[in-house]
């Protein structure tokens, strides 16, 4: 059984005995990666734009209540940044909001206002903590989002395989399991496919989508082996 990748594929893979390293839904996952690659150029500026905004917001507020309460609740108001970016970007915009959330509450709430010394060792360890729990929370956070999407995908991937199942159970010849192989195939991995039989010679038993010729897939036919006889 062989599957061609649409567009910008390099090769075409055998999915059969002779290939057993290579797992379908790794080569759909690739595939689907490769995809996202392009799709998702525009996710640094969005970053950027977005941990501006909450660490912005976070300061707004903390010169709201700090003349009230006084820093030590402002410090954690810069937490929710960072596990923000944790769960909607990743770790490593969620470790530059780690990093960038003390240098912002240290330049607007410890003395001397607006630079980034520090005078009072209370305050070298208020933002030695802020750091330390914001890196801790990033990385927690950016673990719990790349777990949930695992079981997301484990979960999606067994649906697939059950559903494809269920078809195939449904076939009551070599030639409708061919077909609904080729079918699921080719919706699955969005790609053409087809299903040769194996024999003295190879036949072809299915396409998809239908009437595609496969002379741009690679069929590899073992020859006799030893020298010939005029």
């Amino acid at each position: 059984m062989w599957f061609d990748a649409h567009h910008d594929a390099a090769a075409s893979f055998p999915l059969d005995a002779e290939a057993p390293d290579r797992d379908l839904w790794d080569v759909k996952t690739g595939l689907t990666r490769n995809n996202r690659s392009h799709a998702g150029a525009w996710d640094l500026p969005a970053c950027a734009a977005a941990l501006t905004l909450m660490i912005a917001a976070a300061t707004v507020a903390g010169l709201l209540i700090s003349p009230r309460w006084g820093t030590t609740p402002v410090a954690l108001l810069y937490i929710a940044p960072v596990l923000a970016a944790a769960i909607w970007f990743g770790f490593w915009p969620a470790l530059v909001a780690a990093i960038t959330s003390p240098l912002v509450f240290n330049y607007y709430f410890t003395k001397p206002y607006h630079t980034l010394f520090i005078h009072s060792p209370a305050d070298v360890v208020s933002v030695a903590v802020l750091f330390l729990v914001a890196l801790v929370v990033s990385r927690l956070a950016s673990s719990a989002r790349d777990q949930a999407r695992l079981a997301e995908a484990h979960a999606a991937r067994n649906a697939t395989i059950a559903g494809f199942a269920r078809q195939l159970l449904r076939c009551t010849c070599e030639r409708e399991i061919a077909g609904t192989a080729v079918r699921e195939l080719a919706r699955i991995f969005g790609c053409n496919a087809i299903v040769v039989g194996a024999g003295p010679e190879l036949r072809l038993l299915a396409t998809a989508p239908a009437g595609i010729e496969p002379a741009g897939v690679w069929i590899g036919q073992s020859q006799p082996s030893g020298s010939s006889t005029p």
